[in-house]
């Protein structure tokens, strides 16, 4: 399989000085659980991850899933709920003192057939498949070993024999029980046709129980919670400035680029893809970036192979490095509008 790819746009947000302070900062995580942070970057690894399997489970008929923007951002909300589930696990798992040591990290590692070659485990595949994942092997390792704990608390309640008296007295009453039953069928539809109701009889009907068909005023609020004598405190440009200092971590993210890919099935059609690039049209009015991209966009949604990504011109999103797959990264993309060299995914 071969692709094209270009850059969109290279944006590094940074806020910085005492502007950032006063604008509030920008947080670098998807959801936090009891103050653990779960990363925009592993949210999206996993996002992507569960996105590929439906699409290799559910072929052609996934493109029609992936056009319904309502379905995608549920989607979206049940893998952030997962994450935060497995993040409720792990940190259940640590107060329970629970543990997986290096050595069984390793050993189920080498025992993952992915990993493998002919039978036996292959250094160079595996971190090969975890770059793929957008991950590092430390990364990879880590996510296994809160893995293989998780799994280890839930064998420890599932899998567990322990029985009291009184639930193995209720689990024999209901094994031996009997019970005579009797069966009836009604014909609804039948039943239904010789009833007769009035339009004031529906009226008398509510009038005289309003209060079923009612509920109690219900509203949403949104608050936050102030120190009254703190907010009064004087607070200088050199303390706000030495509070950022301190704290700059809070008020910036990680760089994140933008690109776009056509995928092609063979050389042939990449090469004619990118022949198509060189030859557009001049858009006398686009900057030279800008005509790339619409030249770029426009080919993508009539030439890509790549479902999800050609109905929105090609475009990736935002990807953060460490989402960022190897070859995107050895692309050598530094500008606005700047095209790769064809390379066999």
């Amino acid at each position: 399989m071969l692709k094209i790819i270009f850059v969109i746009i290279i944006v590094s947000f940074i806020l910085t000085g005492v502007s950032g302070y006063l604008i509030g900062g920008s947080n670098n995580y998807a959801a936090k659980v009891n103050g653990q942070e779960i990363s925009r970057a592993q949210f999206e690894n996993a996002f992507n991850n569960e996105r590929n399997r439906m699409q290799q489970q559910l072929g052609d008929r996934y493109s029609e899933l992936a056009a319904n923007e309502g379905y995608m951002k549920s989607l979206r909300q049940q893998v952030l709920n997962r994450l935060i589930d497995e993040a409720l696990l792990d940190q259940y798992s640590r107060e329970l003192k629970l543990g997986i040591s290096d050595e069984q990290v390793k050993q189920a590692i080498f025992a993952t057939p992915a990993f493998q070659v002919d039978g036996k485990f292959d250094n160079n595949r595996y971190n090969a498949i975890v770059n793929q994942m957008g991950m590092t092997a430390d990364q990879y390792a880590q996510a296994l070993r809160n893995q293989l704990t998780t799994q280890q608390l839930i064998n420890g309640v599932a899998g567990t024999d322990f029985m009291l008296k009184g639930e193995t007295d209720e689990l024999a009453a209901l094994v031996s029980q009997q019970r005579v039953v009797r069966e009836a069928v009604i014909d609804v539809n039948a039943l239904a046709a010789k009833q007769q109701v009035t339009d004031q009889e529906v009226s008398s009907y509510y009038d005289q129980n309003k209060a079923r068909f009612m509920t109690p005023e219900q509203f949403r609020v949104s608050y936050i919670k102030l120190d009254a004598a703190t907010m009064q405190a004087p607070v200088s440009d050199a303390d706000i400035q030495a509070y950022y200092d301190q704290h700059v971590d809070q008020f910036t993210q990680p760089e994140r680029i933008r690109y776009s890919i056509i995928q092609t099935k063979t050389e042939d059609d990449a090469k004619a893809v990118l022949d198509a690039l060189n030859k557009g049209e001049d858009f006398a009015t686009l900057d030279a970036g800008e005509r790339e991209i619409y030249r770029f966009a426009t080919l993508a949604k009539e030439k890509s192979t790549d479902i999800i990504s050609a109905r929105n011109g090609g475009d990736m999103g935002w990807l953060e490095e460490s989402a960022t797959v190897p070859e995107l990264k050895n692309a050598g993309l530094k500008e606005k509008g700047q095209i790769s060299d064809i390379w066999r995914d």
